[in-house]
Formats: structure tokens, C-alpha cells, sequence
């Protein structure tokens, strides 16, 4: 009976540090997309832009936009505490903790890169930092490890409301994208495409994500957002 219990902790524990380290490649993901997109000036989705603006309203350079990105997220953690913790958890510091330095290495990266500052090299880098971004995020999502910060504050508004998720979404992304222009934070033609395109995009990677690795492996369950 013990060998079973022991058995079934041990397997226990290893799903879980698989999960994480899942989890932190899609934050990864996030991270450099957040940075890349910041970097090529062509706009950002909208919690992007809120980071960026509060980079910008604090006269910091580019570089520490991954500090801002944590005391952004650290601020939504503590606003959600306050407010009902249901929806924090393990998931939620996995996704919060590691964020602001991955955005850092990413910006740096993105430097180190030397690109030209022509429009074409902007394209191709937004691209590149949407396509990292919204895999990123599907990767997490299919998880089902948690959620992220600011997916805890909208699923807090929508008990709030007693409305569906995506009313509650929409209403977290406008007020982050004015709040972050009116900051200084960078709006363009990518954050016009992650409004329109992101939400799918988001949940063909967290499918095929499922499909092609998590059902192989065994890991994840039922996502916990209600549209």
C-alpha cells in the first residue's frame, strides 16, 4: 500500500515539474514576443502597450522594459489579492516571476541583433515576436497550469459582472490599451492585428499544442476559461 502511495507521489511530482517546465517555455515565449514587438515600433497587443507606457511615463530606455513588466504584473497580483485570490495561484507566480526577465533577455537579444531600422526589418520582427507571443500563450493556456495576472483580474471582473469571459476580456484589454497610450506606450498596425487575430491564433497553438504533445505525454486538462 505504501510502495503505491510512494508511487503515485512520485508520478505526481513529476507531472508537475513537467508542467512547469512547459510553462516556463511558453512564458519564455511571451517574453521575447513582448520584447520583440516593443523593439520593432509597430505596436504591441494591449497589456504589452500598458508595460511599455509605464516604461515610457518612467523615462526608462527600452532595455528595462522587462522591470516595468514585473511591477505591472506585482501590482495586478496584489489588486487581485485584495479583491477575491480565488484565481491566483501556483500558475499565476510561474507566469509572473520568471516574465520580467525573459522580456529583459529578449530585448537584449533583440539588440544584439544589430537589425537595420527599415520598415522591412520592423515587419519581419513584429511577425516574429506576434507568431512567439500567441504560441507562447497557447502553450500556457493548454497547460492548465493557472492563469496569468491579467487573466485572474478579468475572470475577477467577470464574477463580478456575472457576465462571460470574453465581455470581461475585452473590457481589461480597452482600458490596458488606453491607460497604456495615454502613458506613452507604442500602439500600431501589430496591436490592431493581435486585436482581430490574436484570439484565434491563441487557441490554434494551445490545440495543436495539446494534440501533438500534451495528449502524447499525457498532461493537461480542461481549460478553465468559459467563453
Amino acid at each position: 500500500m505504501m510502495s503505491t502511495v510512494n508511487t503515485l507521489k512520485e508520478k505526481s511530482l513529476k507531472v508537475l515539474l513537467i508542467n512547469i517546465l512547459i510553462a516556463l517555455v511558453g512564458v519564455a515565449l511571451v517574453g521575447f514576443g513582448i520584447a520583440f514587438n516593443s523593439a520593432a515600433m509597430l505596436g504591441n497587443d494591449a497589456v504589452a502597450i500598458l508595460y511599455d507606457g509605464v516604461r515610457s511615463a518612467s523615462g526608462l530606455p527600452q532595455s528595462e522594459l522587462g522591470m516595468t513588466t514585473n511591477v505591472v504584473n506585482y501590482a495586478i497580483i496584489i489588486l487581485s489579492l485584495l479583491i477575491n485570490r480565488k484565481y491566483i495561484n501556483i500558475g499565476t507566480f510561474i507566469y509572473t516571476i520568471p516574465m520580467g526577465t525573459f522580456v529583459g533577455i529578449g530585448s537584449k537579444f533583440y539588440g544584439y541583433m544589430n537589425l537595420p531600422n527599415v520598415l522591412e526589418w520592423r515587419i519581419l520582427s513584429s511577425v516574429c515576436g506576434s507568431l512567439m507571443l500567441f504560441t507562447g500563450l497557447g502553450i500556457f493556456i493548454a497547460i492548465n497550469i493557472g492563469l496569468d495576472p491579467f487573466t485572474s483580474l478579468a475572470m475577477i471582473l467577470k464574477d463580478k459582472m456575472k457576465s462571460q469571459y470574453r465581455t470581461a476580456k475585452i473590457i481589461c484589454d480597452v482600458t490596458s490599451l488606453i491607460i497604456g497610450f495615454i502613458l506613452g506606450g507604442k500602439a500600431g498596425a501589430v496591436t490592431v492585428i493581435a486585436a482581430l487575430i490574436g484570439g484565434p491564433c491563441i487557441q490554434f497553438a494551445s490545440e495543436l499544442f495539446k494534440k501533438s504533445v500534451l495528449m502524447k505525454i499525457k498532461i493537461g486538462e480542461k481549460n478553465i476559461l468559459k467563453y
